[in-house]
């Protein structure tokens, strides 16, 4: 039952994309990120992700990337306007990993933190994202009494002590927001408040719909309510799905379950050859890819082109 409970929205995920992009998206794309970042740790009973291999993955994601919106494209030169105002609407499915291989929620809420404040400082997604979590956490668990449950987690999220334990993952200084900062954080709680207590507010869209699916049994308008939903039914459809999106979410249950060593998952030296100097024929190593070999490669007048085959699959870089 545990392990449906981690397949099923999981499965839900991927198969919304493919369903609409026919081929995997950013959106997907940045969850498998996750998941490949994902380590357990040696002193705690937690999961969280290296943000030193997170880091390597975002800048070679950018060369084979299938779309993108202004937070992700805003990573590697920060502008202070984008980080602050822009909703990135990848964190909802790259934080989904996170949520399966965990067991105490107070884990999950600090490894979300510290994956929303990466690409966004935008103060409603980053309360919408903890909810979110919070919520299917409490689903997978079992737990009944959900509404009550993230009521309370907003009214526990001190401004004071998030800051305190935070103000170092931001790319800018909440300081530097000024006194616009803590205004817009006690308001955005109470915004999501008025949406747990059933009246309206802003924004919150995929908090709305999940909540919409939790309550009156919506069908989900958004990836996450499909998720959602997919816990609630116990089933999913697994109809666009190969086996290599399976053998991750077995992997995370693996994760879960505490069955991979951190050793064997810890890369000690990076070797990241770059991509475009190989020719076609050509096989190498790359700490992110294992072994590749360029199946073709284009020169173009405006770009290369490389086509490279690894064991998770075939991927279109371009330079």
């Amino acid at each position: 039952m545990e392990y449906e409970k981690i397949y099923n929205p999981m499965i839900t995920a991927f198969n919304e994309d493919m369903k609409y992009n026919k081929l995997f998206s950013y959106i997907t794309e940045l969850s498998i990120i996750s998941i490949k970042s994902l380590i357990p740790s040696e002193s705690l009973e937690k999961v969280y992700i290296d943000y030193k291999r997170y880091n390597e993955e975002i800048k070679l994601w950018r060369s084979y990337r299938h779309g993108d919106n202004p937070s992700l494209l805003n990573v590697s030169n920060m502008d202070y306007s984008i980080y602050w105002k822009e909703k990135d609407d990848s964190i909802y499915t790259r934080i989904l990993p996170i949520i399966m291989v965990n067991r105490d929620f107070s884990n999950i809420r600090d490894e979300i933190i510290k994956n929303v404040l990466f690409t966004t400082g935008n103060i409603e997604s980053l309360i919408e994202a903890i909810l979110i979590g919070k919520l299917i956490f409490l689903l997978i668990e079992g737990e009944v009494d959900i509404i009550e449950e993230l009521k309370d987690e907003i009214i526990k999220l001190s401004q004071v002590n998030y800051i305190n334990e935070y103000e170092n993952y931001y790319r800018f200084s909440p300081n530097q927001y000024g006194k616009r900062f803590k205004i817009s954080f006690e308001q955005k709680k109470i915004f999501a408040l008025n949406i747990l207590n059933s009246s309206s507010a802003k924004g919150f869209q995929v908090l709305k719909d999940s909540l919409e699916v939790l309550i009156s049994e919506g069908n989900g308008e958004t990836t996450i309510g499909k998720c959602i939903k997919a816990i609630l039914d116990n089933k999913a459809e697994e109809n666009l799905v190969s086996d290599y999106y399976k053998e991750l979410i077995e992997y995370l249950y693996r994760l879960r379950k505490g069955r991979i060593s951190p050793e064997i998952l810890k890369i000690e030296k990076y070797y990241l050859p770059d991509i475009f100097q190989f020719n076609e024929g050509d096989e190498f190593y790359h700490s992110l890819l294992n072994r590749c070999k360029v199946i073709k490669r284009e020169d173009n007048e405006n770009n290369v082109v490389i086509y490279l085959n690894t064991k998770s699959g075939m991927y279109r870089f371009i330079q």
